[in-house]
């Protein structure tokens, strides 16, 4: 099965974790996904949100993983929601 996110076509049966995640930077300028319970509840001043993000983590190691990058967290929801529908074959 394929999803398309962002014009974007995801073979699924390589995909090891799709994802929701906030794009943070801490202060030492580390750039990470973390999990978006995460960010609401835990960060502080010394994180800044980047953006908000899909995030696919493939099976095969040598395959990078990608970010589909969303400026607000409603775009975020809108994205998963389009993820859902097409696997739900809507």
């Amino acid at each position: 099965m394929n999803l398309t996110i962002q014009n974007k076509t995801i073979d699924l049966s390589l995909v090891q974790q799709l994802y929701p995640a906030a794009i943070i930077e801490y202060a030492d300028g580390t750039v990470t996904p973390i999990s978006l319970e995460w960010f609401e509840n835990m960060a502080d001043r010394n994180v800044k949100l980047i953006h908000y993000a899909i995030c696919v983590q493939y099976k095969d190691e040598d395959l990078d993983s990608v970010a589909f990058p969303y400026h607000t967290r409603e775009a975020l929801e809108e994205g998963m929601k389009d993820v859902a529908r097409q696997a739900r074959g809507a």
